[in-house]
């Protein structure tokens, strides 16, 4: 994360760790994003279980919204209820998992992970315009196997800018207070 320390200089900030996952705050590498979740609710969710399967917090809502009695269905969200996983240990959906932060875009398909114009430090150039790995055999991300499945790499980039259009295309149309003629502030 970098710092202004009010005199200009900007200067990323170490003091934290990833341990030896790729990158960090601001970065799209499991560094940036990974963290482990706790869930506990007694006499409804088993103590003690260990699950790996990646989700991510639009899947909290859900989660919580049929915990609470409520209807999914009435709402649109983009994750998943947890609860058939946490409570049964119920597979997943098969889904990809998308990210942005600024100019990075990264997508999740089952092991396979791929990252565009991935940073280490924010504001800095890309470490890697294409980044490939399979985190159930790299979850440091290591290695790049971009120049070994070619295939998979153009399909994923394909999904993962699909994906970035339609949330700034949805942004523009329905968020933005300059296509909504309001405003937030004046300067």
């Amino acid at each position: 994360e970098t710092r202004n320390w009010l005199d200009g200089t900007q200067d990323p900030y170490y003091g934290g760790t990833a341990g030896k996952l790729k990158g960090h705050k601001f970065s799209l590498y499991e560094g940036g994003i990974r963290v482990p979740g706790i869930v506990h609710w007694p006499g409804r969710i088993p103590a003690g279980q260990v699950l790996d399967t990646a989700c991510a917090s639009m899947d909290i809502f859900p989660s919580l919204l049929t915990a609470a009695g409520g209807d999914i269905s009435t709402c649109e969200t983009d994750g998943v209820d947890l609860l058939p996983h946490l409570v049964n240990g119920a597979a997943l959906p098969e889904r990809d998992l998308h990210w942005e932060m600024q100019v990075q875009n990264a997508i999740r398909r089952g092991d396979w992970k791929l990252v565009l114009e991935g940073r280490l430090v924010e504001q800095a150039p890309p470490d890697d315009s294409v980044f490939l790995s399979n985190l159930a055999e790299d979850p440091s991300e290591q290695t790049n196997l971009k120049n070994d499945h070619p295939k998979l790499v153009e399909d994923l980039t394909a999904s993962a800018l699909q994906w970035r259009d339609g949330i700034e295309t949805r942004w523009s149309a329905e968020y933005s207070p300059a296509e909504q003629g309001t405003v937030t502030h004046k300067p």
